[in-house]
C-alpha cells in the first residue's frame, strides 16, 4: 500500500484537497487495512488502496457526524439525530470496497444461514 496513492483516492472521496490534513486518520486507516488482510495475501494489490481510503473517509465522516450530533440553541446545547448522509454514504462506500477485497481479508464475523428444500410446517 502507497499512502500517496491512498491520500489521492480519499481526496477523490472527499471532494478536496485535505489529505495532509487527515494524514493522522490516514495512516491509521493503513494500519486497520494491513491487520485485515489474510496471511499471504498481496499488500501491493492496488484495490487495498481504495480499501484504505474508504476506511479512512469512513472515520473522517464517523468524526463529523459526532460533531454534528449537537445542536447550539439560545439556552444551550440540545442533542439531536444526525442528518449526516455523508456518513451513511460512507458505510456503503466500505462496505462495497470491503466486498471488493473479500478474497484478501480474514472474516472477522460470520452469518450462519440455512435453507430448507421443503416447506416448514405451523
Amino acid at each position: 500500500m502507497d499512502i500517496q496513492e491512498i491520500t489521492d483516492i480519499f481526496e477523490l472521496f472527499t471532494g478536496e484537497h485535505n489529505g495532509e490534513e487527515y494524514f493522522s486518520i490516514i495512516n491509521l486507516a493503513m494500519y486497520e487495512t494491513g491487520i485485515m488482510l489474510r496471511q499471504g495475501a498481496d499488500r501491493t494489490d492496488f484495490r487495498l488502496s481504495y480499501l484504505a481510503a474508504a476506511i479512512a473517509y469512513y472515520r473522517l465522516q464517523q468524526i463529523l457526524a459526532a460533531r454534528e450530533r449537537a445542536a447550539v440553541t439560545y439556552g444551550g446545547k440540545v442533542l439531536k439525530e444526525s442528518m449526516n448522509t455523508a456518513y451513511e454514504y460512507s458505510k456503503e462506500l466500505l462496505r462495497d470496497y470491503m466486498q471488493i477485497c473479500s478474497d484478501l481479508l480474514t472474516a472477522k464475523n460470520f452469518v450462519f444461514s440455512s435453507f430448507s428444500g421443503r416447506e416448514e410446517e405451523i
